[in-house]
């Protein structure tokens, strides 16, 4: 060390120590003060977006809609459904009959035993605060924090809040909500209706709903007459209805029920002697229990269609108001809404007549489940089952089963995407052959497929004809072309296939293609797929009621200018898909024949799934969509004799509708081309060609002319220069070169006539110069779709 630096330290205990102020010291002291004012920066930065960000929450939260009519919620209104005749006139199709157990008292009929048992055990400071007791409150959220097991702190009113919501989330966001609408519904209503609302709404166990109910199930009594011990009893089984049920756990309900008596006389609501009483009387404590009578059971049955229409205006209150489930039908059951339902009760009629007269014999436990919609999405009629309905919310086949589609599947997930990308029009040719590499046996060996309903394959077949037979093997042909991507795309974006899974249908060509689905889809997935096909492509949302009004007519639902709708396909692809399914009827070769309607323009197709458990059609009239789907509950094989029995029940429903309608057919644009074309090439038809269908087409998506003469003797022009060879091979025209030279089969006839083949070879004539050797021979009668 130098001698001048010396002064800076000094000798302690042999300890040099630092006299002075250091310069390195200094660098390194403003270093940390750097980085501490750094860190408190950043925190206190930070703290300010937390901060902004927690009331920004809050604000959020105390600005969520919440709807409670404690007024409206004692009145219990019956609500009515109200349907709009053929005629136009409105009429009350049905009132709404609540079966739950409970029944609303007055406050002013409730003994203040009772009040003062629930309030000294559960809200001691209920009269002070308003809405929320503070001091319980913080308790609750530092046990929330230190995540301790109690996370009591809960008003009266806020359990109200929690009992209309249904929300039991142990949760920070749940409390905060809760403390928002309590202390909303504090500013609205007195402590006497809180109170009120509270002991008709909380659940007392046993199914109770509210402190009637309760005391006719314990105590065969009305609340009024119940004593101190016994209203104490049912307060007391408020904190956890499965442990302190009185019927179930007596012992359990006799320590509770004495915790809430000394409550009630600690606080002062009770005498001492008043006290001694009811403990005396709680020590031999009996309860009634259940007993019926069966005199007074009412018939709560109502439609399929009304069964549909409570659940989905049920859902839309949900989510509008922000309330439970039950607080939902609560108010549906109470607070006489009035619901405009857009049922057509004469297909509603109609259909449960036809469905009830439907026999078969060889199958007696055959399902089914209907549902017929409007080309607007409205839901004209329902049916959930073949037997009559005898109770409230039952099984739902059309709406609430998940099943396979089957072949209903290939118009939106095959066909309808091919015509839309243009990949295929009307009648091209698509290979009705195997794929070899298909599937595993069951000895682990590749084999090909997938196999078809009929016998074989049928090589290269019109788009027309693979529809119309229904051929597995060209569906999947045409999807490899589409792509599994595009197929899945069409089918939950555009048809709106809500529960295939994403996994795995959006993989699997089989779901794709034959619809052997792993999610699943309902009768009314189905059934509104199929509306663009009827309107010029646009899909609708299925909707089952036009609005709803509360009873002072204020309108809380209104779909009549909300309706949900999207473009599926172009209005073009529509009217070809349109005409496609055309062909599935009109023609006897499959089995939709079975669903025409005599006189009527009628669409649709089938559907058999696997070892036949599922027969499926869905089709449309100019007026209705409308789908139908037979089976078992559990999977089982339909008998042989009953297959296809839905098609024909699925005509007389459509035939009966359609009886006082006035005639009308679908609407073809101007921009769709009706052209006959050939059945053996798929090209547009000469005069000469044996088998031809109308086919329909846009401009930009046409087949080349047909110029084959299938084996018919033509005589050329004079001043045609064509020479003509004999050849052993004939060719068959391509969709795709409408130049390249074409052959001619000539028969020539006599007493015994022998078929022998032609080619023209032209080296100066194009194939116009050809077509109009074709045009100058003798047209030979054809066949129409129509007719056939």
């Amino acid at each position: 060390m130098k001698n001048t630096d010396i002064s800076n330290y000094s000798d302690e205990g042999g300890v040099m120590i630092l006299t002075e102020n250091h310069p390195a010291l200094s660098r390194v002291w403003g270093i940390v003060k750097r980085i501490l004012l750094t860190v408190l920066l950043v925190g206190a930065i930070t703290g300010v977006v937390v901060i902004i960000s927690i009331v920004a929450y809050i604000i959020d939260v105390a600005n969520e809609p919440f709807s409670l009519d404690l007024r409206n919620a004692k009145k219990n209104i019956t609500s009515s459904i109200y349907v709009t005749n053929d005629d136009g006139t409105v009429t009350l199709d049905q009132n709404l009959y609540n079966t739950a157990n409970r029944v609303w008292v007055d406050y002013n009929n409730i003994p203040k035993a009772m009040t003062d048992a629930v309030v000294s055990i559960e809200d001691k400071r209920f009269y002070d605060h308003k809405g929320v007791d503070w001091i319980r409150t913080s308790g609750a959220v530092l046990s929330l924090i230190t995540g301790s097991a109690d996370y009591g702190g809960s008003t009266i009113t806020q359990q109200l809040v929690k009992n209309v919501t249904e929300n039991d989330d142990v949760s920070l966001n749940r409390k905060i909500t809760e403390i928002f609408h309590a202390l909303d519904l504090e500013k609205q209503y007195t402590k006497e209706e809180i109170l009120e609302a509270y002991l008709n709404i909380v659940n007392f166990g046993s199914g109770c709903s509210g402190v009637q109910a309760a005391a006719n199930l314990y105590f065969d009594k009305d609340i009024n007459e119940c004593s101190i011990a016994e209203c104490a009893a049912i307060a007391g089984i408020t904190q956890n209805p499965a442990v302190y049920n009185p019927l179930a756990y007596p012992e359990n309900n006799k320590k509770r029920r004495e915790v809430v008596i000394g409550e009630m006389y600690s606080q002062g609501r009770i005498t001492q002697s008043e006290y001694e009483a009811a403990m005396k009387e709680s020590a031999t404590m009996t309860f009634v229990g259940y007993s019926y009578n069966d005199d007074e059971d009412e018939d709560t049955t109502q439609s399929w269609y009304n069964d549909m229409l409570f659940r989905e205006v049920s859902e839309a209150l949900q989510k509008n108001l922000n309330i439970s489930e039950s607080e939902a039908e609560r108010k549906l059951y109470t607070e006489g809404l009035k619901i405009y339902s857009a049922m057509d009760p004469t297909a509603q009629s109609i259909a449960q007549k036809k469905v009830l007269q439907w026999k078969t014999p060889k199958d007696k436990k055959l399902e089914c489940g209907y549902i017929m919609m409007g080309l607007d999405g409205r839901v004209l009629a329902t049916i959930g089952s073949r037997k009559e309905k005898d109770g409230l919310f039952l099984f739902d086949r059309a709406n609430g089963a998940y099943l396979q589609p089957g072949s209903t599947i290939k118009p939106i997930a095959v066909y309808a995407p091919a015509i839309e990308d243009k990949i295929v029009n009307f009648s091209s040719l698509i290979s009705d052959t195997a794929i070899q590499d298909w599937a595993y046996d069951a000895n682990g060996n590749i084999v090909a497929g997938p196999n078809n309903w009929y016998e074989g394959y049928r090589g290269n077949i019109t788009v027309m004809t693979a529809l119309e037979i229904s051929s597995n093997a060209a569906t999947v042909n045409l999807l490899n072309q589409i792509g599994m991507r595009e197929s899945y795309n069409y089918a939950t974006n555009k048809f709106k296939l809500a529960h295939l899974d994403p996994d795995q249908d959006s993989k699997n060509i089989v779901a794709m293609s034959m619809g052997g689905v792993h999610g699943g889809t309902t009768v009314r997935e189905m059934t509104a797929s199929y509306i663009p096909f009827c309107n010029g492509g646009t899909y609708y949302e299925p909707y089952t009621y036009y609005y709803v009004t509360d009873q002072d007519n204020n309108i809380i639902l209104d779909q009549r200018d909300k309706r949900v709708s999207s473009r599926a396909i172009s209005e073009e692809t529509a009217a070809i898909m349109n005409r496609l399914l055309h062909q599935v009827v009109s023609d006897k070769e499959g089995i939709g024949y079975r669903a025409a309607v005599t006189g009527w323009d009628i669409i649709g197709k089938t559907g058999t799934t696997d070892n036949t458990y599922d027969n499926w059609f869905v089709g449309a009239s100019p007026y209705a969509v409308a789908g139908i789907w037979q089976g078992h509950d559990i999977p089982a094989s339909i008998n042989q004799e009953e297959e296809g029995k839905n098609h024909i029940l699925w005509s007389e429903i459509m035939t009966e509708y359609l009886k006082t309608k006035e005639h009308k057919d679908f609407n073809i644009p101007d921009t769709v081309i009706p052209q006959k074309f050939c059945r053996e090439t798929g090209l547009l038809a000469n005069s000469l060609c044996p088998d031809t269908v109308m086919g329909y087409y846009t401009s930009d998506n046409m087949p080349g002319t047909c110029i084959s003469t299938h084996g018919k003797v033509i005589t050329p022009p004079e001043s045609s220069n064509t020479e003509y060879s004999r050849s052993d091979e004939s060719s068959t025209s391509d969709t795709s070169d409408e130049s390249s030279t074409e052959s001619i089969e000539s028969t020539e006839s006599g007493e015994s006539s022998t078929e022998s083949t032609e080619s023209i070879e032209s080296v100066e004539s194009s194939t116009e110069s050809v077509e109009s050797v074709i045009e100058t021979s003798e047209p030979e009668q054809t066949s129409s779709t129509e007719t056939r």
